[in-house]
């Protein structure tokens, strides 16, 4: 059986998120990671999303997911609309809406609360990579995959 583009970029992206050596990416990497490869776009550029991780530099903010997503969107307007900032914005409701379902899913955006933890102290971010919350996390970035990906599958067929 073949994997379609959605499904192999998903796979591709969960993989490096789940990897524990140099091939690691955090989850807001992993949503860009996924989006670049849906556009077949430069993948170098997911180290935009570097410090999105953990809530935002590891601080427990906004879900990295979530935040992967808005750079991810961001990224497909750049390269589909260009730079032009006169043009419609459909884009910030899609973004809200991915935002209230994501908390309604989830009961929560905040990192903190999603993982349980403190990564923003050494001890946090150790107790968290040894816990399984970790592998939660997998599901908000593949849930967060799902939500985007006909909005990235539109910007690459037209490209």
């Amino acid at each position: 059986m073949t994997q379609t583009l959605q499904e192999q970029a998903k796979a591709n992206a969960l993989a490096r998120f789940a990897a524990t050596g140099p091939d690691h990416i955090n989850c807001a990497q992993a949503i860009v990671a996924f989006a670049l490869e849906m556009m077949g776009e430069d993948p170098d550029l997911v180290l935009t999303a570097h410090y999105l991780g953990g809530g935002i530099a590891g601080m427990g903010e906004v879900c990295g997911a979530v935040t992967g997503a808005a750079l991810a969107l961001g990224i497909r307007d750049y390269y589909e609309v260009g730079s032009d900032s006169d043009t419609e914005d459909p884009t910030r409701d899609l973004l809200k809406a991915l935002l209230r379902d994501f908390t309604g899913e989830f009961g929560t955006r905040r990192c903190a609360e999603l993982t349980g933890h403190d990564l923003s102290t050494p001890e946090g971010m150790e107790l968290f990579k040894k816990s399984e919350i970790r592998e939660r996390c997998s599901l908000y970035v593949g849930w967060v995959c799902d939500r985007i990906s006909p909005l990235l599958a539109q910007a690459g067929a037209s490209a």
